[in-house]
């Protein structure tokens, strides 16, 4: 049965489609162009090869055949067979669905429809004879930077249609080539230009030409050099640019009986005085360079006493002695290890920027490098106080501690002892914090608010801080906690009259044999922790998608028994952080059913 059903489907289907060509769907020829050189009419491209621009042209090289493929539609069409013609049979041969070009010319192409005749479509055919070689010559076989030379193509045949060509440079930081073949040098190197023919050939041929660079600048390194009596000393030389091609020099001395140079710019001091060393580039005489030579009685040692200590925003001046005492030049030079700290002039005057401590070093200036260092403090004084906290938030019987900021913050040399106290012992105690000394320990006593007080010892500058006793490690209470999945989930309701700006929970997974499961990924001894960011009104409960949970992995262990959810933290104003007591923190076991 399906074997007489489908012939008798593509009949009916042919029945359809023969009905709508005879209802009038017009035949369509369309040429595949992507193998064939195809230009639009006025195409540049043609420039020189015809005139007319009514059609598209196709460009056709002698000896050479090319495939027409043509597509006929509707694909109901039955003759989907064309015919080929052209004008001009001289020019161009047509056999079946080829051409092919018989010698340079110009010939109009019919593509006509078998099976509707007057349908067609119409092609110019250029046919030219290409290029078949090409060499290339040059009017000089190196060019200087900034020097121009021209480049000559050759053409094979000679009766080529077209002798345009384009140039084209390998690497243009070398060298450029313009559009009639001429060469400008750019940099030192060899330089690789490619000429190919213009005529869609694809012919084409290199050449090589090397572009050269002359010493244009010699520098001197020291440009002023100071030599002991009997020593020697280096002078270097810098050709510039650094690509020349030929960078030797010559040395020569204004006065021998003072200081020689050998060949090599070593410079040997005879005797007390000054003389000009000369170096000239051996290619370009015009280019030289000259250095100063100073024969000297050097500096053996410097001996710095000790610096005096100031404070930031003073000054003190170093002193010392240099020997021999008849050194020619017992001129100094200072540095500093770190300007942050200090800055230090050549007579010796330095100036506190920031508290600390740092290296002076002082330099002779004759060339001999004598060094010495010494060690200078620079004290601070303050510039303010303030406490890091608003209000702070203490259980009766509980003790937490707040710190003081003393300016400038970061540095180490300030005096951080403070005094602190009590507004109302009663209701607070305050003592010498034991984290730091500008930080202060509070107890609470009794239920109530109270101020802490601090002063600094350097500068006076008083700190002061609210305190509120009460009861507040029951300020949460967790309503709904569990496991959904291999995830956890709690609601923590803010029972207190506190406004909370952020809750921490931390969640402890255990096995069937009562073992932790590691669940923390940066830490596997540690458990979880879920953290909400929301603002909590009095009142109010937490949304379940509004926590999130922080360093969570997922447990390899796949008897997971329990999860244990305990609020440990919470943030009061976006100021106070309380750290619930461990016997206070809200606790829920929720057991995992598999």
């Amino acid at each position: 049965m399906k074997k007489i059903l489908i012939p008798l489907l593509v009949l009916v289907m042919l029945c359809v489609s023969l009905t709508a060509l005879a209802e009038g769907e017009a035949v369509t020829l369309e040429l595949n162009t992507a193998k064939l050189a195809v230009y639009n009419p006025g195409d540049p491209a043609l420039e020189g090869l015809t005139s007319e621009e009514s059609l598209p042209v196709i460009v056709v090289h002698t000896k050479k055949s090319v495939t027409l493929q043509v597509n006929v539609t509707p694909r109901t069409v039955r003759n989907k067979k064309v015919t080929l013609t052209v004008d001009n049979e001289e020019a161009v041969q047509v056999k079946g669905n080829g051409l092919s070009g018989k010698k340079p010319g110009e010939a109009v192409l019919t593509i006509a429809s078998q099976e509707d005749p007057s349908v067609t479509l119409q092609y110019r055919i250029v046919v030219i004879q290409p290029v078949t070689r090409l060499a290339v010559s040059a009017s000089a076989k190196n060019v200087p930077v900034g020097g121009t030379i021209q480049l000559t193509p050759a053409f094979t045949p000679e009766n080529v249609t077209r002798k345009q060509v384009t140039w084209a440079s390998a690497d243009e930081r070398i060298a450029t080539v313009d559009e009639n073949g001429v060469l400008t040098g750019v940099k030192r190197g060899k330089a690789r230009v490619t000429v190919m023919a213009a005529d869609g050939s694809n012919v084409r041929a290199n050449i090589n030409i090397d572009v050269t660079q002359s010493a244009e600048e010699i520098t001197l390194t020291p440009a002023e050099l100071t030599i002991d009596v009997g020593r020697n000393g280096v002078l270097r030389a810098t050709v510039l640019p650094k690509d020349a091609n030929n960078k030797k020099v010559v040395w020569s001395s204004s006065d021998e009986s003072i200081a020689k140079v050998n060949a090599q710019g070593r410079v040997t001091a005879v005797s007390l005085g000054d003389c000009e060393i000369t170096c000239t580039s051996e290619e370009v005489g015009t280019v030289q360079a000259k250095a100063i030579v100073h024969i000297q009685q050097p500096v053996k040692k410097i001996i710095l006493d000790e610096a005096p200590i100031v404070y930031n925003g003073e000054s003190g001046k170093l002193t010392w002695t240099i020997e021999p005492e008849n050194a020619t030049n017992p001129a100094l030079k200072f540095s500093t290890y770190n300007p942050n700290i200090l800055t230090v002039s050549d007579d010796g005057t330095f100036t506190g920027v920031t508290g600390g401590e740092t290296y002076i070093t002082a330099v002779s200036t004759d060339g001999s490098n004598r060094q010495a260092r010494i060690r200078v403090r620079i004290n601070q004084h303050l510039t303010g106080a303030r406490m890091r906290r608003k209000v702070a938030y203490i259980d009766v019987g509980e003790t937490a501690n707040a710190g003081a900021v003393l300016e400038p913050e970061k540095s180490k040399y300030i005096n951080h002892n403070m005094i602190w106290s009590s507004a109302d012992p009663g209701i607070a105690s305050a003592a010498q914090g034991r984290k730091s000394p500008s930080s202060v320990d509070i107890t609470g006593v009794s239920v109530g608010d109270t101020e802490i007080t601090g002063v600094t010892e350097d500068g006076g500058f008083p700190v002061s801080m609210k305190v509120k006793i009460g009861y507040w490690d029951s300020s949460l209470k967790i309503t709904d906690a569990g496991v959904r999945g291999a995830d956890a989930y709690l609601t923590v309701k803010n029972v207190s009259e506190l406004t909370i700006t952020g809750i921490t929970a931390e969640v402890t997974v255990y096995d069937a044999d009562g073992k932790k499961v590691p669940c923390n990924k940066k830490d596997p001894k540690k458990p979880f922790r879920m953290v909400y960011r929301k603002t909590l009104a009095p009142g109010a409960s937490t949304k379940e998608k509004d926590w999130k949970t922080v360093d969570f992995m997922l447990p390899e262990s796949l008897t997971v028994s329990k999860y244990v959810i305990k609020v440990t933290q919470f943030e009061i104003d976006h100021d106070w952080i309380k750290v619930i007591r461990p016997k206070n923190q809200p606790t829920k076991k929720c057991p995992v059913h598999i």
